[in-house]
């Protein structure tokens, strides 16, 4: 399904180009389209360069931009590109500057596309760098032939630069299109791909190497640049990359946490049928997160929340409560009363950390090990010191599932601390593991218990557990 309606809201391709208008108004697109007996019109995105021919109208007729890109480099797609600048301008919106915004694209192609969106449609003043030679003499060709050197400087790194060596002066971001993929192999669509009849991409590939291929593919990439914005600190106000693989976000969002940035922002890029992700992070005081969301989340967040609900027959409110207290004091959570009445009682519980899983799997420990001691009392009597250390181990044990770790686990590692965030107003907030709302209701003669989701980086996910284990614990 294409996902145009949850591009950027100020993105123009929300509504489709027009193939057969374009035609009519570009000669030298005409050639490229294909109209079938009913009069329909449409153009072969296998084709690379159908492809080149669609990126250039679209730059001439909505920026106009003249770019030529060769067939030998990556030929970008537009409404992407645009999805990501428009982006950027949100999160530079957040704190603005009265000074001319500046920026550096690191990896900016052949096309240059970015620095010339940003320089033509935002009067940003652009740094593009590359590794490729030949790359920046089409970049550079294309930054002359739309008189935009004023705007636009571009500069040849070395292999293995990111950011050390690129940035000099004090800038207002950074902004980078990694390479994705860690080796020619991962180019092919079934590689990592979960089922063997998984649809082949739509568009044609083509790039070179450098483009699309890095030694550790985009994680190494990402975390070196993450490791570099550590030592630049302040250089950059809102470091910023895109990210091709949802999967590899929850291990960048903990290498960011380690680094003790101020805040990071995620979001969606949708257009087409492809998705991307943008990671944004910054070690000035701004809350990066204050950055509402424009895409397909914020649909899902809009809908109304269902409760999950468990009704516990022919019981009576107090004595529901008192277990539901026992049972959040055993999971050390901080509970607090948000309304109390004769039929009624609501909760809002925070968890720091997860308390609640593998709670079956360690009690089957303990008896184990309760077993073995009832059998050993002379070892026991012994080494009672080295049992009581064990016995606290196991209690205490993380216990990963057999089929390797969650993306939970592997973003959380099983537990979360606290993240301090503090604003430009000096205020400092504190990210949490897990809140939810807790409602105890009397219904005739049984008690029902309602559990809601209000936030937390342990979502849906972790209510649904929380909830589990109180229906399997809540003994009527």
């Amino acid at each position: 399904m294409a996902m145009n309606k949850y591009m950027h809201p100020r993105n123009i391709y929300k509504t489709p180009p027009n193939f057969k208008q374009l035609a009519v108004d570009y000669p030298e697109f005409r050639t490229f389209i294909t109209q079938d007996v009913t009069g329909k019109v449409s153009i072969d995105f296998k084709d690379i360069k159908t492809l080149r021919a669609l990126t250039c109208t679209l730059l001439k007729k909505d920026f106009s931009l003249d770019v030529d890109i060769p067939l030998t480099r990556m030929i970008p797609t537009v409404p992407l590109r645009l999805n990501y600048i428009l982006w950027l301008e949100d999160l530079l919106n957040i704190s603005p500057t009265s000074n001319v915004i500046e920026g550096v694209d690191i990896g900016t192609g052949a096309s240059c596309i970015y620095p010339l969106l940003g320089a033509k449609s935002k009067g940003w003043r652009m740094l593009g760098t590359d590794v490729d030679a030949e790359s920046l003499e089409w970049a550079q060709r294309n930054i002359d032939r739309n008189s935009l050197g004023h705007l636009i400087k571009l500069k040849k790194v070395s292999e293995g630069t990111i950011l050390k060596g690129a940035v000099g002066d004090e800038l207002d971001f950074c902004m980078c299109n990694p390479p994705f993929f860690a080796s020619s192999a991962e180019l092919n669509p079934l590689h990592k791909a979960r089922r063997i009849d998984r649809p082949r991409p739509r568009n044609a590939f083509c790039s070179s190497t450098s483009e699309v291929i890095a030694e550790g593919g985009e994680v190494n990439f990402i975390r070196k640049m993450i490791e570099e914005s550590k030592e630049l600190g302040k250089t950059v106000r809102i470091y910023t990359t895109m990210v091709g693989h949802k999967y590899h976000l929850p291990q960048l969002k903990k290498l960011l946490r380690e680094i003790d940035v101020i805040s990071f922002k995620q979001t969606d890029f949708y257009q087409g049928y492809t998705t991307r992700w943008g990671l944004a992070w910054t070690f000035h005081n701004i809350d990066l997160r204050t950055l509402p969301e424009a895409t397909i989340a914020t649909a899902k967040k809009l809908k109304p929340k269902s409760p999950l609900q468990h009704k516990f027959p022919s019981q009576q409110l107090p004595d529901i409560t008192k277990m539901l207290k026992d049972l959040f004091e055993k999971l050390s959570l901080n509970v607090e009363v948000v309304k109390e009445t004769k039929t009624a009682v609501h909760y809002s519980i925070i968890a720091s950390s997860n308390t609640w899983s593998h709670q079956r799997r360690k009690r089957r420990e303990q008896e184990r090990l309760n077993t073995f001691l009832g059998d050993n009392n002379n070892y026991a009597t012994v080494a009672n010191e080295e049992i009581k250390s064990t016995s606290e181990m196991i209690a205490n044990m993380k216990v990963n599932s057999p089929k390797g770790p969650t993306k939970r686990e592997l973003e959380e590692e099983g537990y979360y601390n606290y993240k301090r965030i503090k604003t430009d107003s000096g205020d400092v907030y504190e990210e949490c593991y897990l809140k939810c709302s807790v409602v105890v209701k009397k219904d005739s003669s049984d008690v029902i218990v309602e559990f809601t989701f209000t936030e937390g980086v342990a979502g849906l996910e972790g209510v649904h557990q929380m909830f589990q284990y109180v229906k399997n614990n809540i003994k009527t």
